[in-house]
């Protein structure tokens, strides 16, 4: 409570430290921009500079600049001296005009966006996280915050991505949510400490302190800003010191020992009153450690000093209000104390209903953002579905044709060998069939559903419905003709495998992946027990091979069931298996697998339908790379396909 309204402004100060070290060098860049001899670009360029000079040193002269910069550079075309100027701009009405704030802010960011300045919409996207978060608009404030980050990580701005980490640790310290504000504390920590840089690390250690520690951990609190304080002795820090010592002055007060948190306190208020500078809070703490020692007469000297202040905010009037209470009980006078802590309590509870009905709005705003980004999500997916139907049927459409005119070149070139002709005429038959029956049924289907959408004949609940229905099937269908296509592509040029090394418990993380969402429809459990080994085949043929074998598992295990793949080194061969619970196969089925012309596939355990033809290129492709292929399957109880492939010599 001591420390969490203060952050944002210490944050604030440090960031512009930076800035205030330019001032330095104003005078000089005045001087040349004075000669006239500069050519527009140069002249852009330090224009722009001049802008970020003045940034904490003359907002006026800052603004005036930077306009003048974002002018001359629009009228040269130099993007990103315009976008730097913008986001100039936008800083200097951050605590003056939040609208004008705001505005230029959206200008960096639209022409920074459409021109690939990632550096400059980087800050853009940082500049409007801080004005949402501001504003109370969280959730807006979290999604440009997140992309800043992206773009800063993109191009690898660690000061930059500082300043981001800082915006995300106080966004989430203004709702509470402890977990993300350490997080992205401990991101500054582990940003500082690469770059090797004490005085971040020390701030940001700092920072920490006030969030890895409850009320029942003062204790371990002070011991931690006591040892922060050490080191900011030793690294020279005074910025980081004169924030520690107030930490442990505090500390020591909460835990009632308000004599040992004397030192501390004075050593700040020494470092602002030698500045010139406002001791609002640290007059406030003085009052209540000698209020708590009975020394009347410098409790009431600090709480003067308090009231000389010309702005009084109502965690101030608290302080006061407490002090008094215990000065007046300290007199005597129990009746003026009773008063004053009645005034503190009625002020305590309006501030707390306010926080109150302020986190409430800030948690509404989140959520309902949120949830119109996700329903946002779910339009563009579905808008994303029907355009890749469309695809697939226009794609399916032409590879009808093209495997019909496959068919009738095979079924050609068999007539010089008679002593094929029955083979081959099984296969054409077996093609025509999948053509006219696995093929068309669900294109027919989505044929149909389209031509009533177009006319507006279906209602939402329906389409959803049919959508869903459809989109199992044609993804079926895809299935099936990517089989087709690399079986034919086989048939027709040979198969000519490219083997390379490459990692087997790799490419099943890839596979098991893509099937989770598959296996979860079905209630099944995918594991995998795959080693760590290196194989020597084609990759994309050992993809299929596992792809298929994985599929047909599921496709023929009940819900709650089980898929398990499992690797098992046989001299020098690798085994692969792929073991599932399902309904296992007839005698019938088994004497036919392998073989497109008399495969007698059965219908998956939820009416998924099937060629073989899937099997038939395992079998081809693991001969491709000098493996062989066989299966154990009995009959409700389930299988288990296994292959070998050359293991790395």
């Amino acid at each position: 409570m001591y420390f969490r309204k203060t952050i944002p402004y210490i944050l604030c100060w440090c960031l512009c430290l930076p800035l205030v070290a330019q001032t330095s060098i104003k005078d000089s860049l005045e001087q040349v921009l004075a000669t006239g001899n500069l050519k527009d670009p140069e002249k852009a360029e330090l224009l722009k500079n001049l802008a970020n000079v003045y940034l904490v040193v003359d907002l006026a002269k800052c603004r005036a600049y930077a306009t003048e910069a974002q002018k001359l550079a629009q009228s040269i075309g130099l993007k990103k001296i315009e976008a730097l100027s913008y986001n100039i701009l936008a800083f200097s009405y951050r605590n003056a005009d939040t609208a004008m704030y705001r505005k230029y802010a959206t200008e960096a960011l639209v022409l920074a966006h459409n021109n690939g300045l990632e550096y400059e919409e980087g800050i853009a996207h940082y500049s409007l996280g801080t004005y949402y978060r501001d504003a109370g608009l969280l959730y807006l404030a979290h999604v440009h915050f997140k992309n800043a980050e992206k773009l800063f990580i993109n191009i690898n701005d660690k000061y930059q991505l500082f300043r981001v980490y800082q915006g995300m640790s106080a966004l989430f310290g203004n709702i509470d949510d402890k977990d993300n504000q350490i997080y992205y504390q401990n991101k500054l920590l582990e940003i500082a400490v690469e770059q090797g840089d004490a005085n971040r690390e020390l701030l940001a250690r700092y920072h920490l302190g006030f969030t890895l520690y409850n009320e029942s951990e003062l204790q371990e609190q002070l011991d931690y800003f006591l040892d922060l304080y050490q080191k900011s002795i030793l690294l020279n820090d005074p910025v980081t010191t004169v924030n520690i010592v107030r930490a442990c002055g505090v500390s020591y007060v909460l835990l009632n020992r308000p004599r040992e948190a004397l030192p501390y306190l004075y050593r700040r208020r020494e470092y602002f009153e030698s500045r010139n500078s406002p001791a609002t809070n640290t007059y406030e703490h003085l009052a209540e450690v000698y209020a708590m020692l009975h020394q009347v007469d410098s409790a009431e000297y600090y709480i003067r000093k308090v009231m000389d202040m010309p702005v009084k905010t109502d965690d101030t009037k608290l302080y006061l209000y407490r002090v008094r209470s215990l000065i007046e009980s300290d007199k005597g006078n129990y009746q003026g104390a009773l008063d004053t802590y009645k005034q503190y309590h009625h002020l305590s509870d309006s501030i707390a209903k306010a926080k109150k009905s302020l986190d409430i709005a800030r948690i509404r705003n989140w959520h309902e953002l949120e949830q119109k980004d996700n329903e946002n999500e779910l339009l563009q997916q579905e808008g994303r579905k029907q355009h890749q139907l469309i695809l697939i049927l226009a794609g399916t459409l032409a590879l009808i044709f093209a495997l019909l005119a496959l068919s009738v070149y095979f079924y050609r070139q068999s007539i010089a060998k008679n002593g094929e002709l029955k083979e081959l005429h099984a296969v054409k038959d077996k093609l025509f069939s999948v053509v006219a029956h696995d093929l068309r049924s669900p294109m027919g289907a989505l044929l149909s559903m389209l031509k009533l959408a177009n006319r507006n004949m279906l209602d939402a609940e329906t389409q959803a419905q049919l959508l869903k229905d459809i989109s199992t099937r044609v993804e079926d269908t895809y299935s099936l003709l990517d089989n087709l296509l690399r079986w034919s592509k086989s048939q027709m040029k040979g198969m000519v495998p490219a083997p390379a090394y490459f990692d087997v418990l790799n490419e099943t993380r890839t596979l098991m992946d893509s099937l989770q969402t598959v296996a979860a429809a079905k209630k099944i459990t995918l594991n995998n027990h795959i080693g760590n080994h290196e194989v020597f085949a084609d990759r994309d043929m050992f993809a299929v091979v596992l792809r298929n074998l994985t599929t047909n598992a599921i496709k023929y295990t009940s819900a709650e069931g089980n898929v398990s793949l499992n690797s098992e080194l046989s001299g020098d061969k690798l085994v692969i298996s792929v073991r599932d619970t399902g309904i296992g196969m007839p005698q019938e089925v088994q004497d036919s697998l392998f073989k497109l012309s008399e495969t007698k596939s059965k219908r998956g355990t939820r009416n998924e339908t099937g060629t073989g033809l899937g099997l038939v290129l395992c079998a081809d492709f693991v001969k491709a790379n000098g493996g062989s292929i066989w299966f154990k399957s009995v009959q409700d109880e389930g299988s288990t396909f296994s292959f070998s492939v050359p293991v790395k010599n």
